[in-house]
């Protein structure tokens, strides 16, 4: 009985370690979602904003408020295209290991 625990216990490091492992490149990817020529949001795979970038010939009064509606969308799109890079390698990891498919495991 005790060996089967040490095996369990074996497979959780090296689950925790690959876990590790695909979080550090997730963090390291980068997703770069545009709008146009009006806004560039560049995100990596942890849902972190790592930059934004505005067309100046749009920094106009009158555009404002088209310019914010436009930076919202664009970063909400950047953010459901980095949650679904995560859930991917993370769906990933766990066929590798053969895990049960467990909602909010990963």
């Amino acid at each position: 009985m005790w060996e089967q625990f040490g095996n369990v216990m074996e497979m959780v490091k090296k689950v925790q370690q690959y876990v590790s492992q695909t979080e550090e490149q997730l963090k390291n990817e980068r997703i770069e979602v545009t709008s146009g020529d009006v806004v560039k949001v560049i995100i990596n795979g942890q849902q972190t904003i790592l930059g934004i970038e505005l067309n100046a010939n749009y920094l106009a009064a009158e555009n404002m408020a088209l310019l914010q509606d436009i930076l919202v969308a664009t970063i909400n799109n950047a953010l459901m295209k980095s949650r679904s890079l995560h859930q991917d390698a993370m769906s990933n990891l766990a066929k590798d290991f053969n895990l049960p498919s467990i909602p909010g495991l990963f």
